[in-house]
């Protein structure tokens, strides 16, 4: 669906927000670029001792106390 170029990174983050902000969070298409989405978040900043809490389709990780 989307590669790892940076252009199409920044289509599938444009793409996710447009779906949140249209309430249309329930769908495969929303699930799949969640996903994409974080793995990338994870390799670019993964690692280390950080707290991940998940609230719905939103993850926030904090740094470790």
């Amino acid at each position: 669906m989307y590669d790892q170029s940076e252009n199409a990174e920044h289509e599938a983050v444009t793409r996710l927000f447009e779906l949140a902000r249209n309430g249309d969070t329930d769908n495969c298409e929303y699930s799949q670029l969640d996903s994409m989405i974080y793995g990338r978040l994870e390799q670019a900043y993964g690692g280390g001792a950080q707290a991940v809490h998940r609230v719905g389709a939103i993850q926030v990780q904090t740094a470790a106390a």
